[in-house]
C-alpha cells in the first residue's frame, strides 16, 4: 500500500486521542481581553485541564510561551485571528513554538467582513507549505448574527471552510442530532463542536456534545463553557466520559458530583 505520512498527519495525531477523538480545551479568549474565572489564573485553569484529560489545548502564543511546561504532554493549538500582513510571519512563530496546529475564524456570507474567507484560504496554503495543520471557525454571517446561524448555512459555511483547505473544522451545533447528522454528512473533514457563550447550563451543554458525537463529530473545542465553570477539571472529565467513553448524558453529570 502506497500510503504517504505527511507532516501534517504527524502534528494532527496529536491533538486526537487513539480512539481518534479529541476534547480541546479552547483557551484563547484572553487575546479578546477575557480576564475572569479560569481565564484570570491560567497555570492553575491549564493544569487542572491536562490532569482531568483534555487532548490538547487552543490558546494564544503568549500562554504557549508561559505556561508551555504545564502543556507539554497535550496537543497544541494556536490562535491565528488578527493577522496583520503577510501571515506567514504566524505560522513561522506557532512552528517554533512547537505547535501542532493554528486555528483561525472566517465569517462566510458576512456583509460587514467579505474578506474573511480568502484570508482563510490563503492562511491555509501558507500553512499547507509548511506541513502546519490549521484549523478553521467558519460562523455564518459573524458571530452577531444569530439569525444567520441555521442548520443549512452552518453546513455551508462548514463545506466552503473544508474546499479552502481546512484540516480540521471547528463548527456550531445545530440543536439536534438529526440537522447535525445531516450537516456533516457531505463534508469531508474531521468536524469538533465549538461552545459559544457560556450558558450556565452545564447539562445543556453535555447533551449538545453527546448529540454531536452521536451525529458523528469527532470532538469539541470549547471553551467559556469549561473554564467559566468553578470546577473545569470536572467539566472536563464529563466531556471526556462522553467523548471517549461514550458515557450518557446522566453518566457523564456524575463526574460533577
Amino acid at each position: 500500500m502506497n500510503v504517504s505520512y505527511t507532516g501534517i498527519d504527524r502534528r494532527m495525531a496529536r491533538l486526537f486521542a487513539g480512539d481518534g477523538r479529541s476534547l480541546v480545551l479552547a483557551f484563547d479568549h484572553g487575546a479578546q481581553g477575557a480576564n475572569h474565572a479560569g481565564m484570570a489564573d491560567p497555570a492553575r485553569t491549564l493544569t487542572d485541564a491536562v490532569a482531568a484529560g483534555a487532548d490538547a489545548v487552543l490558546t494564544t502564543v503568549g500562554q504557549a510561551l508561559r505556561f508551555g511546561q504545564i502543556i507539554r504532554t497535550i496537543g497544541l493549538a494556536i490562535n491565528l485571528d488578527d493577522l496583520i500582513g503577510d501571515p506567514a510571519y504566524a505560522v513561522d512563530q506557532a512552528l517554533a513554538l512547537g505547535a501542532d496546529m493554528g486555528k483561525v475564524i472566517a465569517f462566510p456570507g458576512s456583509v460587514t467582513d467579505p474578506e474573511s474567507v480568502a484570508r482563510a484560504a490563503r492562511l491555509s496554503a501558507i500553512c499547507r507549505a509548511r506541513n502546519f495543520p490549521l484549523m478553521i471557525e467558519p460562523i455564518p454571517g459573524g458571530f452577531e448574527r444569530i439569525e444567520e446561524h441555521t442548520a443549512e448555512k452552518i453546513g455551508l459555511a462548514a463545506r466552503q471552510a473544508a474546499e479552502i483547505g481546512a484540516d480540521l473544522l471547528k463548527i456550531q451545533y445545530t440543536g439536534d442530532e438529526a440537522s447535525f447528522r445531516q450537516v456533516l454528512a457531505p463534508l469531508f473533514r474531521p468536524t469538533i463542536v465549538l461552545g459559544g457563550p457560556s450558558r450556565g447550563n452545564i447539562r445543556g451543554v453535555l447533551e449538545d456534545v453527546h448529540g454531536a458525537m452521536q451525529a458523528g463529530a469527532v470532538g469539541i473545542a470549547i471553551g467559556r463553557n469549561i473554564w467559566a465553570d468553578p470546577q473545569p477539571g470536572k467539566v472536563i472529565a464529563a466531556m471526556g466520559a462522553i467523548i471517549h467513553g461514550n458515557a450518557t448524558v446522566d453518566e457523564a453529570m456524575r463526574e460533577l458530583a
